[in-house]
């Protein structure tokens, strides 16, 4: 093990990440893992970061899409989330964040949301450990990170998003309780969308409408398994309506995602439910994004909104199974379209800002 690593640091908006050497931690908390990075991936909220879009304490080191190996265990971690157990050398996901599991929110099934919450990727790097986000030749894991061994069958690139999109909508689908035979809409054809499709898929839904602006993401949809897709900035929102009520019988999909982020999308959404309709509400992680919709028709049509944010670690372990399980039947392979080392961090960034791949990769 090296005594020192490069990481790559945001230090102010609209700058370049700065590579710079950070001491390899020698001595690991009880509960604590020190992990060599094998890979990350760019997510959309690492380019708002960079961008200005939203705020993140700086100096920082960004990602939070990471896959590794053990390095170290610190004492009394030994055992992965699935039970089984860890040893130096296993290739290893984690949760986004680190929990205590005594507070408040802990105690209420709500440990995303814990009173001492450290997350990976939006941590500042001044203070020890450091080493705290995915642009990096190592991590240090915190006490309260649940770990999970990744199954060997799944290849790294379709393993290292999974603990950030593939969970969180894990978490939504499980929420929303979506059952089979329900027709579904899902607002947004990114990573979360694409995910939501497949889990839809084997939920046996029987229709899936997803909206997007983009013809790549909609094509991209389409071969994931989507029935049907609109593009919303062709066509307007009542023809859109129309092609779904006409495919549902005339009364509205039994459930809608929206992951898109677009603040706009909402009431539309509301109107393209049925009766009784779900609504999950995931996207939305901008301050100012008020919903706009009509409050008599969440009344008189008797929906449900729900939002979520992140997810729960028995999430993440769900996410893993799923993959092992399902992810050659879906395009996976093709989410990351490019890959950079370390090195070329500021060339990766420009890639994904691009909008040519679903995702980029750094190793």
């Amino acid at each position: 093990m090296k005594k020192t690593c490069n990481a790559a640091v945001f230090t102010e908006v609209g700058q370049p990440l700065v590579l710079r050497q950070f001491d390899v931690p020698e001595t690991l908390e009880p509960g604590a893992a020190l992990c060599g990075i094998t890979m990350s991936t760019i997510c959309g909220s690492d380019l708002h970061t960079i961008r200005g879009r939203r705020a993140e304490p700086a100096p920082l080191i960004l990602g939070h899409e990471i896959l590794g190996e053990i390095i170290e265990l610190g004492e009394g971690l030994t055992r992965d989330g699935f039970g089984e157990e860890l040893r130096v050398g296993d290739r290893v996901s984690w949760t986004i964040m680190a929990c205590c599991g005594e507070c408040f929110y802990c105690r209420n099934d709500l440990p995303q949301k814990c009173e001492h919450l450290r997350k990976y990727g939006h941590s500042c790097c001044e203070e020890p450990p450091h080493l705290t986000g995915g642009f990096a030749e190592y991590i240090y894991l915190s006490p309260g990170t649940t770990v999970f061994k990744v199954p060997s069958n799944v290849p790294d690139d379709v393993a290292t998003p999974a603990n950030c999109a593939l969970a969180t909508v894990v978490h939504a689908a499980e929420a929303i309780e979506l059952k089979a035979g329900e027709t579904v809409l899902i607002q947004g054809a990114g990573l979360l969308g694409l995910n939501l499709i497949a889990l839809a898929k084997q939920a046996c839904a029987k229709q899936i409408f997803v909206t997007d602006i983009s013809p790549d993401r909609l094509a991209m949809a389409k071969k994931f398994g989507a029935t049907t897709t609109l593009n919303v900035k062709e066509s307007a929102e009542s023809d859109v309506l129309a092609t779904i009520r006409e495919k549902t019988d005339s009364r509205g999909v039994d459930v809608a995602f929206e992951v898109c982020g677009v603040k706009e999308g909402v009431a539309p959404a509301i109107r393209a439910l049925r009766i009784g309709g779900r609504y999950l509400i995931a996207g939305l992680v901008t301050p100012g994004a008020n919903l706009g919709i009509d409050g008599n028709q969440v009344t008189r049509k008797c929906l449900t909104i729900r939002g979520i944010h992140n997810y729960k670690p028995r999430h993440l372990g769900t996410a893993l199974k799923f993959l092992a399980e399902y992810y050659q039947r879906y395009p996976y392979a093709e989410l990351v379209g490019a890959m950079y080392p370390l090195s070329e961090i500021n060339q990766a960034v420009e890639a994904a800002e691009s909008g040519k791949f679903v995702r980029v990769g750094i190793q």
